[in-house]
């Protein structure tokens, strides 16, 4: 009994550590926090202070909520349990500013002293402004450190398809997984023979187990990993720590190959991705369309998400109706009285709206001098004046994005007017501004396709004056 009330008159004081990957070490934070610790005589004390440590764990990747001893901290200090918190630097708790905020405000608001460990690190400071400086820092510094770790997560990959990772003695190793070495041997064999891009492209589509994505049969074969190497500035570097699976040799055969052929792949992958603009509705229920196909190769098809299995159409026959029915549109569009006509109607509306935006302003200078010159006996009138401040406030932001949707409005019907005006010479680019900004929706029935198109009320044989 006595020890718990010293622990709750004393309360907790917390060392926090953190390291992105298993490649890092936790000794240069424990040595600073040790070294704080017993400057204040704090070191024998081991009854009351809690050691969290967050190993291989990256606060770029992961969300505050996936940092399971950063999470027991907050608990902690919500609790009411913590005294003092402390930390090597900022970015050990975020990375991101607005997760770094929101730790701060915890700090804050439950009175908990931080102490930082690292001889460049500016103290804490009980102000969330000040705070929030720092922490958007911590944020450039983590998008820098993505490629300074690079080197890494080559040499120390967390997990990799063919290998176990094996930690002794402090020292992790990479021993091969006998139940996957005649596959990934045989993979990089075979591909090494590959001689045109027919077979580039047929070797990729084979389903495999535990790899049946291209994209992730590329990683394996692209990757120097398997024969005990990484790739750094100065070439191959030999890693000592990896059971080889492969020759450096057949690696380099096969990254000749690659090279040869991927380029092939990528322009048949990017037809493949443009073939369609937009995804059609279900003319039965209106509700969205699945596309589906074999491979990444495959155009493949939609097919209604509900329960019209009948309802179906292959993803280039709707890619053809759309272009023709679109290319047919702009051949019949009266742009100019389009253009004409809605220009007029962008600018009244705009007019209304500056009119209104210019009246909440005068409006809420006059309730914000009404409240300043309040006098004793007409206090309790100021909830009342501060809540009309605050829809004023909300008018007025409400009515700027407003405007704001005009001037995207009249900066599309000028995209329209240009890309109308080249005819059939159009790219592919510009048809898919086309359809994004003419098309309404696409209908797919059993029988038929329906494509709801705007600016069809100005059409050339069509009198609108």
């Amino acid at each position: 009994m006595r020890k718990e009330i010293f622990m709750k008159e004393q309360q907790l004081i917390v060392v926090y550590k953190r390291v992105s990957s298993a490649a890092q070490s936790l000794e240069l934070q424990d040595a600073a926090a040790r070294r704080y610790l017993e400057s204040h005589d704090l070191a024998g004390n081991e009854d009351f202070i809690i050691y969290l440590s967050d190993y291989d764990v990256s606060a770029t990747k992961l969300k505050m909520s996936q940092r399971p001893k950063l999470m027991e901290l907050i608990r902690l200090i919500q609790e009411g349990k913590v005294k003092t918190v402390i930390g090597y630097k900022r970015d050990r708790f975020a990375r991101n500013f607005y997760e770094f905020v929101d730790i701060t405000k915890i700090f804050i608001k439950h009175g908990v002293e931080v102490i930082y460990t690292a001889s460049n690190e500016p103290p804490f400071r009980n102000k969330l402004a000040l705070e929030a400086f720092y922490g958007m820092f911590g944020q450039i510094e983590g998008e820098n450190i993505r490629s300074r770790t690079d080197d890494a997560r080559k040499q120390f990959p967390s997990s990799i398809f063919g290998f176990k990772r094996i930690k002794e003695e402090g020292k992790v190793r990479f021993l091969i997984d006998e139940n996957r070495r005649d596959m990934v041997v045989t993979l990089f064999n075979d591909f090494s023979n590959v001689s045109d891009e027919e077979q580039f492209i047929e070797f990729l589509l084979i389903r495999r187990k535990g790899l049946t994505k291209p994209e992730k049969l590329l990683r394996l074969l692209t990757n120097p990993f398997y024969s005990a190497h990484y790739e750094s500035k100065n070439g191959y570097q030999l890693l000592p720590h990896v059971e080889p699976m492969i020759s450096l040799d057949l690696f380099l055969a096969v990254k000749t190959q690659f090279d040869k052929f991927i380029s092939y792949y990528q322009e048949k992958l990017q037809k493949v991705n443009t073939i369609y603009s937009t995804t059609p509705l279900c003319g039965e229920c209106n509700s969205v369309m699945k596309h589906r196909n074999e491979n990444p190769l495959d155009t493949g098809y939609f097919v209604c998400s509900d329960n019209h299995r009948r309802v179906a159409i292959s993803a280039e026959e709707f890619n053809d109706l759309l272009i023709q029915t679109i290319l047919d549109h702009v051949q019949s569009i009266s742009i100019y009285q389009a253009e004409k006509i809605i220009i007029k109607r962008i600018i009244a509306e705009n007019k209304r709206l500056e009119r209104e935006q210019k009246k909440a302003v005068s409006e809420y200078l006059d309730a914000s001098l009404t409240v300043s010159t309040l006098d004793k006996k007409n206090k309790p009138l100021i909830p009342k004046y501060l809540d009309k401040i605050k829809e004023l406030k909300e008018r007025h932001n409400s009515i700027g994005q407003d405007l704001l949707a005009l001037k995207e409005l009249s900066d599309d019907i000028k995209n329209v007017k240009q890309l109308i005006q080249l005819n059939y010479n159009i790219s592919q680019q510009e048809l898919q501004k086309l359809i994004e900004l003419l098309v309404d929706k696409a209908l797919v029935f059993e029988t038929h396709v329906q494509i709801v198109l705007y600016l069809s009320a100005f059409r050339k044989d069509v009198d609108v004056s």
